[in-house]
């Protein structure tokens, strides 16, 4: 297509989103704000302003002297209309098949935090198929029953492959791309209609964007998947998740102050603009904006619900419930200001140290000792006194740096996105464990980094929100000097683990929300990335091992399996644990829940591990090198037994100190009825489960690449 063709096509998308920007109401003069605290853009002249106006005054408030930074308010917004889609998908079903002809009633499915709320992945499977994203494919896999299995078809993806979801014999496909957006520059100022004439002809430039596809496919012939809609949505993906058949996409495109045109997302159907959601803001200054979209589909037939785009700071961490999506994104209350609002190194200058969101300089006491860990006990909580006396001082004199958490809560229910409250917390989240809804509650754990003038200071905390996201009880400054590394809520109590140098397990009671309490805590070597429930009375924890060095710091080491008993909630046990490998083992599942494999009734754990162990090289070599194994550990496990190792599945083995990216790293697992599948990005390896270390089949994935060292099996 020539140049002046892709310019036409961009001026008419162009042309066509402020059309429908106008039709919709977010350009009309005459939109009223709902009531409460959101309020809904009447112009993309509006927007600018505002983003102008409002990023200036965050940046006035973090140099300001008194540092006062705008009011939050917390109050419940009434629901507001939902506006549907005019875009119709085809006549189906709402009964769609499971998986079509034979297959196994007994799977597993993707590891998710919320029962009934499906998190997307790179691979899903039912009864009988395994989906799976391999490179820029998707493979379709017929892999029950694996002494048959085989692949099925490849399907050739265009932009970059995220996740998917699958619905019966619907599956949904979510990638990244980019697109160019036609943007024509103003005239900085005006002049007169002959000096005008004199100047050269102006023509639109281009920018890249980037775009999220949400693309949906008949699957009812999985040797031939058909595309039902293909959509565009303005923004790059965020995270997605399914209720039932409804699909929730959240996507996020960052807007700057000094942009002259301003673009509201718009949701397009093969280039088509399908719906224009309505823009929401806050009177909420912050140093950086983003378009958040939140886009709602029907995966049984691909038909969009609903989609509304919120104006606020820019974040990644999402938490839903069956009624809610809760997204989070981080602040800075900066105001250490002395000296008229500029930072003075009155003892010891850090520049750019961790914590800050600047880089601007902070104040260090001498009088903190540079490694806290080698402190004696006595020392250690004099340095914390000293410090919590500090972060007190400073509040009362409004000379503080520290981040809070922004929470907005969008109801939704069967496609419909309502925006209901925000609220804050000080500190920041690790990851979606560290919120949870339960018996109309948000439940959140933090972290607070605070910087005073006697050093940094470092908590824990636990806060209770109720449904209009106002804090109703709290419980803070747990784990000094520690940050949190995992967390679980199961019903009415938090389980939580900190580090530093050992491992805290905390048993938090939240049975009264107003008033969280610790009921017990268990100090252990090492500490767990992820916490997974047993039953009411066991978690099982995976981290790393960790022992002392020769100069009183910490190493760490192997990868940790821990069995924790809950039973006496004032002390909580380790009642078995399993180390694997020397220091550089690793795991996926320590990063990503979804590479954790459980089922309590098969008796079955697996976890994917790349091991590294140190071997005594022979004569031909020089030097004592590392061993690499890629492949699953199987454990059965049981609070009578422990963990018992039933077997391991490799898929492949290196020698050599480059071990990241290797095609032979076991990611996810799954299982169909009495076999075990291993996925790493070069195969799928099918194990019976009764016999762990037979291989069934082996199924090789397009795009894997190739082995990048030589086999070690010999050495």
């Amino acid at each position: 297509m020539s140049r002046r063709k892709l310019t036409l096509v961009a001026l008419t998308t162009l042309v066509l989103i402020l059309a429908l920007v106008i039709a919709s109401g977010c350009m009309g003069s005459t939109v009223t704000a709902p009531a409460g605290d959101i309020k809904k853009f009447g112009s993309a002249d509006e927007i600018r302003e505002y983003i102008k106006n409002n990023t200036q005054l965050a940046q006035d408030s973090y140099y300001s002297t008194n540092g006062a930074l705008a009011t939050d308010h917390m109050g419940a917004v009434p629901a507001m209309a939902v506006q549907e889609s005019s875009a119709k998908g085809a006549s189906l079903s709402g009964a769609l098949p499971s998986a079509g002809g034979i297959g196994s009633p007994d799977y597993s499915q993707t590891n998710v935090q919320v029962a009934g709320v499906d998190e997307p992945d790179f691979v899903k499977n039912d009864a009988r198929y395994i989906y799976v994203i391999s490179g820029s494919t998707l493979t379709i896999v017929d892999a029950y029953p694996a002494s048959s299995a085989s692949v099925l078809s490849k399907t050739e993806l265009e932009d970059t492959p995220r996740e998917i979801f699958i619905n019966g014999d619907r599956l949904v496909i979510l990638k990244t791309g980019s697109a160019e957006v036609s943007v024509t520059e103003d005239q900085p100022v005006p002049v007169s209609a002959e000096k005008m004439a004199m100047m050269p002809p102006r023509y639109p430039y281009y920018r890249s964007a980037p775009v999220t596809h949400a693309v949906f496919y008949d699957i009812s012939d999985r040797a031939h998947p058909k595309v039902l809609k293909d959509y565009t949505i303005d923004g790059d993906y965020v995270n997605a998740r399914m209720i039932g058949d409804i699909v929730y996409l959240l996507s996020r495109e960052s807007v700057y102050p000094y942009d002259d045109r301003i673009i509201v997302p718009a949701v397009r159907e093969n280039a088509k603009i399908v719906a224009t959601p309505d823009v929401y803001y806050f009177d909420n200054p912050e140093q950086q904006y983003d378009f958040t979209t939140v886009t709602s589909f029907d995966a049984r037939n691909g038909a969009t619900k609903d989609a509304k785009t919120y104006l606020v700071g820019s974040g990644n961490i999402i938490y839903v419930s069956p009624d809610a999506m809760y997204v989070s994104y981080q602040t800075y209350h900066n105001i250490y200001r002395p000296m008229g609002g500029i930072a003075q190194p009155a003892i010891n200058v850090v520049q750019g140290s961790v914590g800050s969101a600047t880089g601007i300089a902070r104040v260090s006491s001498p009088t903190v000792v540079e490694d806290f860990n080698t402190m004696s006990e006595v020392d250690k909580q004099a340095a914390i006194a000293e410090m919590k006396s500090g972060e007190q001082e400073a509040i009362r004199k409004r000379e503080i740096d520290q981040s809070t958490t922004m929470i907005h809560k969008i109801g939704i229910n069967n496609g419909a996105i309502t925006y209901l409250a925000k609220g804050e917390v000080a500190g920041y989240l690790k990851n979606q464990f560290g919120m949870d809804e339960y018996s109309g509650n948000l439940r959140v754990a933090t972290t607070s980094d605070v910087w005073t003038t006697r050093g940094q200071y470092e908590y824990n905390n636990v806060f209770v929100l109720d449904g209009a996201m106002k804090t109703i009880g709290s419980l803070t400054h747990i784990a000094e000097q520690e940050k949190i590394y995992s967390t679980r809520f199961i019903d009415d109590r938090l389980y939580m683990v900190t580090f530093k140098r050992i491992d805290p397990f905390f048993v938090i009671d939240l049975s009264t929300p107003a008033s969280p309490k610790i009921l017990g805590k268990l100090k252990i070597p090492g500490y767990s990335d992820y916490l997974h429930p047993y039953d009411k009375n066991h978690i099982i924890g995976i981290g790393k091992e960790t022992a002392t060095t020769e100069w009183g710091g910490v190493s760490t080491q192997g990868l940790k399996l821990a069995l924790f008993d809950v039973s006496d909630v004032e002390h909580p046990k380790q009642i078995d644990t399993v180390e694997i490998g020397d220091s550089g083992t690793d795991s996926a599942a320590l990063t990503d829940h979804r590479a954790f494999l459980f089922d309590k009734n098969k008796n079955l754990l697996v976890i994917p591990a790349r091991v590294v162990k140190q071997i005594d090289m022979p004569e031909k070599y020089s030097g004592d090198q590392q061993r690499i194994w890629y492949g699953a550990y199987v454990f059965g496990v049981t609070p009578e037994t422990g963990f018992v190792l039933r077997g391991t599945v490799e898929h492949g083995t290196m020698g050599g100190y480059a071990w990241y990216g290797s095609p032979n790293e076991v990611t996810r697992s799954l299982y169909i009825g009495d076999t075990l599948y291993t996925l790493s990005q070069k195969q799928i390896l099918a194990n019976s489960l009764s016999q762990i270390n037979t291989t069934i089949a082996t199924i090789q994935l397009p795009g894997g690449g190739d082995v990048l060292y030589p086999d070690m099996k010999g050495i």
